[in-house]
């Protein structure tokens, strides 16, 4: 046990070595890519009582989604609850509220969106 543990204090200066920068010629330029830009989108739409309420909202041309959720502004303590929130393809999210109470209440889902390859 003991030849085990002062091995670990040369284990531990391993983990925090910085490998070395590989030389690179003046002339060869490495390409930077492009800026990511990212724009969130949302849609509001009206949950009614006892139902379930899915809104979706779509990127703008020539943007991925890449996340996004569902919200409501109103609080409702219980009785509503997030059925579901996934991209439905590489522009559009979806989300899901079911709400078993007796009020109307405002859902928002919103998106990011990034710029795709190539626009």
């Amino acid at each position: 046990m003991a030849a085990g543990l002062t091995a670990l204090p040369a284990l531990l200066a391993l983990g925090t070595a910085t490998p070395a920068l590989a030389a690179v010629p003046a002339h060869h330029k490495v390409a930077t890519p492009p800026p990511v830009h990212y724009q969130q989108v949302s849609n509001t739409s009206t949950c009614g009582a006892d139902s379930f309420c899915t809104v979706t909202v779509t990127c703008p041309r020539g943007t991925l989604v890449t996340g996004g959720g569902i919200t409501t502004s109103t609080f409702i303590s219980s009785g509503v609850y997030v059925y579901e929130t996934a991209p439905v393809n590489s522009t559009t999210w979806r989300g899901t509220i079911r709400n078993t109470t007796q009020s109307t209440f405002p859902v928002t889902v919103k998106a990011v969106c990034a710029r795709s390859q190539g626009f």
